[in-house]
């Protein structure tokens, strides 16, 4: 029988320290904002040294579940939504994420987003679509910004979902998308203005508050838009 070496290394030491403590936090043991003892006192609990305690705690900053306040101590944090929304952008450019697998999932959540927002009873403050619209139209010819305002639109109504999720995994998508989108208007001159005309249709849906049009057309402007930007 082979020898295993079972002895736990500082850096397994530190690690497992870590996920113990992040395992507090998420089944709510520790709350958000709960100030915790101080490093040595942590190091006595966890019976280990206080470099390795500190290595821990160093850690848990890294995945935003504590921050550290000089001169005040180490407090319980919760992610933000910008920085689970950088991993996952980083997740798609690392795993090699195609254009068309964009197009396939904004084909998924998207449509849902539009009749979901389309459904309720508070309809938000659509103007704010009408605005980008409008600096779409003005910002024709500068390509960046016209493809900003163009994502923004469509964030804004993931945003409002009121679904954190849903958020998170559109924004994820936005560098990506903005190359798509930039190459299209490029390329396809015409794909401007019928980008103008199906926003300002799905903008007609949500107002009208009519859940089923708002889907179908939010769908046919993601497929002719994919038509548009795919150019081999």
């Amino acid at each position: 029988m082979v020898e295993q070496d079972l002895r736990v290394t500082k850096k397994s030491l530190y690690e497992t320290v870590a996920d113990r403590i992040e395992d507090m936090i998420l089944d709510n043991s520790l709350q958000q904002g709960e100030r915790l003892p101080s490093e040595q006192e942590l190091a006595t609990r966890f019976g280990i040294s206080r470099n390795v305690m500190r290595e821990s705690l160093k850690l848990l900053k890294e995945r935003q579940l504590i921050v550290q306040k000089n001169g005040d101590g180490t407090y319980i944090a919760k992610p933000e939504n910008d920085s689970v929304t950088e991993v996952l952008n980083r997740m798609l450019r690392l795993n090699d994420i195609g254009y068309m697998d964009i197009f396939e999932m904004r084909s998924l959540l998207e449509p849902y987003a539009c009749r979901l927002v389309a459904s309720r009873e508070n309809i938000p403050d659509l103007e704010k679509l009408d605005f980008y619209i409008q600096e779409m139209v003005k910002t024709e010819n500068i390509w960046d910004m016209r493809a900003d305002y163009d994502i923004l639109f469509h964030v804004q109504i993931a945003e409002w979902t009121g679904n954190p999720l849903l958020v998170c995994f559109i924004k994820s998508m936005v560098d990506l998308w903005k190359t798509i989108l930039v190459r299209g208007i490029q390329i396809q001159q015409v794909g401007h203005q019928d980008g103008i005309e199906f926003h300002k249709r799905i903008l007609e849906c949500l107002r009208a508050r009519d859940p089923q049009a708002a889907e179908e057309t939010m769908r046919a402007h993601i497929e002719k838009s994919k038509r548009l930007c795919w150019v081999e």
